[in-house]
């Protein structure tokens, strides 16, 4: 978890068996090289962060451990490699030079090695500056001010030690134990949990960091999941090599009978085998590589719907290439054993005499070919329940009631805290925003709303209820949003009771406050919630509406209490301008921009349309949804033409049969019974199969479904259909040729 300032350095004065503690606040930041500033993701560190760390400079120098205490205010940067080549071309003058940060001058004193991107995998940081100058970044703070930089609910910073020679976890562990304890007796306000015991402070090793422990569930779940579809379809590939290889060995019993003939070892013809199939998997190993590298570039292009600019590492390395090499070899050996051995265990004297044994290998092959087509289609099965479940839940998510409209709503994320506004200017610049907006021709409302629902923008605040007394350890923060006059309205989140704010709730006016359904029927069962009371830091507020439940935090998530405050009352500098438009929101995004630039042109400011933002919720549906969409398509059009080359080899191998049923009188409709009923038995067996394996895997995809059972009638029927279809046609190729069959010409084949 997150310390304050005076924690970490209580930690690093008295933290034993480390030999090193560092501290770094995550933080978004406007730069700027002296033209108009844009919105960079920077860290706010310790003195010796980059020495903790064992980061050495491509360029200059870092920050100087324990200058904190002697220049508190010491306004320098060290910049990522990525921003210096992006802003300064490379320079390598660039040490010295002055940029802005948050309106305030910094300078420059080193450039991050290149594949140096913070502390938070997967984030791109771009900038780092000592904490201690963290004043300078916004007006509200002031450097060296202990009621600021020391308090200890001020719990922003991440800790990280490096452990001294010899020493354990459990030792270093127990010396943070007992500085807990201390603190807690210290001070108990800051130091205490809802149950009103002493705070914990965790230590795990760096590897097990890497995820956040609230996300691990779900990266891991993604990527067992992905791994798995993977593996599932290599089986699929190698089941339909395996069956290609046996058709073809088929055909070369003549060959292989007469090597064996000439003394050839079984085991030497083995190993010739197995060579040939190495090849072709290794061949197709490099193939896919290439492919890999091509994709990898696309995809460490993409930036999704995020706060924060994504940065992973998924270049190919000398680890990728060895798995890709260990992988292509297996395969090889899988999809080749099978032939090579039948091959091997042929009967030498029916083989030479152009018989077949009722014992020999080709008495068996046909079964093992069922078998692999039938292991293609269950697969196949998997991959399309689970695709097609995942489709039916980003519909359903799509389609879900959000307790707002998202429509035709148009965002403008500013931030005038990082642009060194303090409160009167920035009054002053919302209030000329919003009028300015208002007036705009396809402009139908205008508001302001400190955070965007379902967009990863979620704040929870304390509350007071008036005439109600908590219980022990009862959890009393809820989720809470500062919004402008006309929010609600211009959302279309309706009012089951009271009035909207106006522009009347101004600051010495009377302090109000919109509750949700579910913060009136948790206080006030029975009772009419207009005119209570409730209690916000210091300040008491009179509830004037109850707006109707609305999704804030995930699509999800139970109904629970959520209360809003009056923006002009509660004034706060990082808010989102919100537009909602007679027609496509995104056409007013340039027009609004100018007003904006016209105010501040120097002022970063991140646009898009309501819609997009929530985007962001559907993330991992749509992910999924497209990911096993992919593979499932490629996995059908694999199993068909695996069911394909079988049901064609074995039309082929009944040529005389198929003759002497027609030179008896059979007809058409009768050849085509007889093949299609063999596709379609290997198709149905298939599906059961796979239907049963797809229910069980489905139980396990259950968190991620939602408005969708595992056992959906709906796609599992739909699932069937595709496979009946798709086993039809590919059966009904190789049975339109067997109905053509010359009677005479296959009488005399053998």
């Amino acid at each position: 978890g997150a310390s304050s300032y005076a924690d970490y350095l209580d930690f690093r004065e008295g933290a034993a068996g480390l030999s090193g503690l560092t501290a770094f606040a995550p933080s978004p930041l406007n730069f700027s090289t002296g033209g108009a500033a844009s919105r960079v993701w920077g860290e706010e560190v310790s003195g010796n962060y980059f020495t903790v760390l064992g980061v050495a400079p491509a360029l200059g120098r870092t920050f100087i451990p324990g200058a904190e205490r002697t220049r508190a205010a010491e306004p320098v940067a060290v910049l990522s490699y990525a921003l210096w080549q992006r802003a300064f071309g490379a320079d390598s003058g660039v040490v010295g030079r002055e940029v802005r940060v948050n309106g305030y001058p910094f300078t420059v004193i080193g450039v991050a090695p290149e594949h140096f991107r913070g502390s938070i995998r997967g984030v791109q940081a771009d900038i780092w500056v000592p904490y201690a100058a963290r004043g300078l970044l916004s007006p509200e703070r002031t450097a060296g001010d202990a009621a600021t930089d020391l308090q200890r609910g001020d719990r922003g910073m991440f800790v990280i030690g490096r452990l001294s020679p010899g020493a354990t976890l459990a030792s270093a562990q127990a010396g943070l134990d007992e500085i807990a304890r201390r603190l807690h007796d210290a001070y108990p306000q800051n130091w205490s949990d809802v149950h009103g015991e002493s705070r914990v402070v965790t230590l795990v090793p760096e590897r097990d960091s890497r995820v956040l422990p609230q996300l691990r569930g779900a990266v891991f779940g993604f990527f067992g999941l992905l791994m798995t579809v993977v593996a599932l379809m290599l089986l699929i590939c190698c089941a339909n090599v395996a069956n290609l290889l046996l058709v073809r060995s088929a055909g070369r019993r003549r060959e292989v009978s007469v090597r064996l003939a000439l003394g050839a070892g079984r085991a030497r013809l083995v190993r010739q085998l197995l060579t040939e199939t190495a090849v072709i998997a290794i061949l197709g190993g490099v193939v896919g590589l290439l492919i890999a590298k091509w994709a990898t570039g696309l995809l460490m292009a993409f930036q999704p719907p995020l706060p924060v600019p994504v940065a992973l590492d998924i270049a190919l390395d000398g680890r990728v290439l060895a798995f890709t090499a260990l992988v292509s070899a297996l395969t090889g050996f899988i999809a080749g054993a099978a032939p090579a051995v039948g091959a091997a265990r042929l009967d030498l004297v029916s083989a030479l005499k152009g018989t077949t044994s009722d014992n020999g290998p080709r008495h068996r092959r046909p079964a093992l070919r069922n078998v692999l087509v039938v292991s293609q289609v269950a697969i196949c099965v998997v991959l399309l329940t689970m695709a097609g479940l995942l489709l039916r839940s980003l519909r359903a998510a799509q389609n879900a009631d959000l307790g707002f409209d998202p429509g035709g709503v148009a965002i403008f994320s500013t931030e005038l805290g990082n642009q060194g506004y303090d409160e009167a200017r920035g009054r002053a610049f919302y209030d000329d925003l919003l009028r300015r907006v208002a007036a705009l021709p396809s402009v139908r409302a205008v508001s302001l709303a400190e955070r965007t629902p379902l967009a990863l923008d979620y704040s929870r605040r304390g509350v007071g209820v008036e005439g109600y007394e908590p219980a022990q350890g009862e959890d009393m923060e809820f989720g809470a949003n500062i919004v402008g006059p006309g929010y609600l309205g211009l959302m279309h989140i309706p009012l089951e009771r009271g009035r909207d704010f106006a522009e009347s709730d101004r600051a010495g006016s009377l302090p109000v406050a919109i509750v949700n359904q579910s913060f009136a029927r948790r206080f006030w069962p029975g009772e009419d919630p207009i005119g209570k009371r409730i209690r916000i830091g210091d300040s008491v507020r009179e509830v004037v509406g109850i707006a109707h439940d609305s999704r804030t935090r995930s699509l999800d998530e139970s109904p629970a209490p959520y209360f809003y405050l009056p923006f002009l009352q509660f004034y706060q500098p990082n808010m989102t301008l919100e537009v909602r438009t007679a027609g496509n929101p995104a056409a007013i995004i340039p027009t609004v921009r100018r007003e904006i630039a016209a105010l501040d042109r120097d002022l970063p400011v991140q646009s898009g349309t309501m819609e997009d933002a929530l985007g962001l919720s559907l993330l991992p549906q749509r992910a999924g949804a497209t990911l096993l969409g992919i593979f499932s398509v490629l996995g059908l059009v694999l199993a068909s033409i695996g069911l394909y080359g079988v049901v064609a080899y074995a039309v082929a191998q009944r040529t005389r049969d198929l003759g002497i049923r027609v030179a008896l009188g059979a007809g058409s409709r009768d050849i085509y019974r007889a093949v299609l009923g063999h596709g379609v038995k290997l198709t149905s067996l298939g599906l059961v199969i796979g239907i049963v394996a797809a229910l069980l895997l489905a139980r396990l995809a259950q968190g991620v479904l939602f408005g969708v059972s595992s056992t959906d009638p709906v796609t599992l029927g739909s699932v069937a259909a595709i496979l009946a279809a798709v086993a039809l046609l590919a059966s009904f190729i190789p049975a339109r040729r067997a109905t053509r069959v010359d009677p005479m010409v296959a009488l005399k084949e053998e």
